[in-house]
């Protein structure tokens, strides 16, 4: 599902029946740069009943150049991981 999508439900289903669809599409835009505000900061965002998002530092490694099999160093960089709520580990059927 793409933004557009998100705002299709959120107006047949959510209850934004009565918002105009580009208020639906601000709200939706605005909450997305706020998470990669907060993100970017190093802030975790933690939505109930959902899960978590956060970046963790991964580590410098070392990799190999698959046409020439000569060793690399690959820098460390910063990763965003997503932690699933308890919700979606008890249901196996998503996972």
């Amino acid at each position: 599902m793409n933004r557009n999508g998100i705002v299709d439900r959120t107006i047949t289903l959510g209850g934004g029946k009565d918002l105009p669809r580009k208020t639906v599409r601000e709200v939706l835009d605005f909450m997305i740069q706020e998470m990669t505000d907060c993100l970017l900061s190093g802030e975790s965002v933690k939505l109930t009943s959902f899960g978590t998002f956060e970046t963790r530092k991964r580590a410098d490694r070392l990799g190999r150049n698959p046409k020439t099999g000569e060793p690399l160093l690959i820098p460390g960089h910063r990763v965003i991981v997503f932690k699933p709520c308890k919700k979606f580990w008890e249901v196996n059927e998503i996972l």
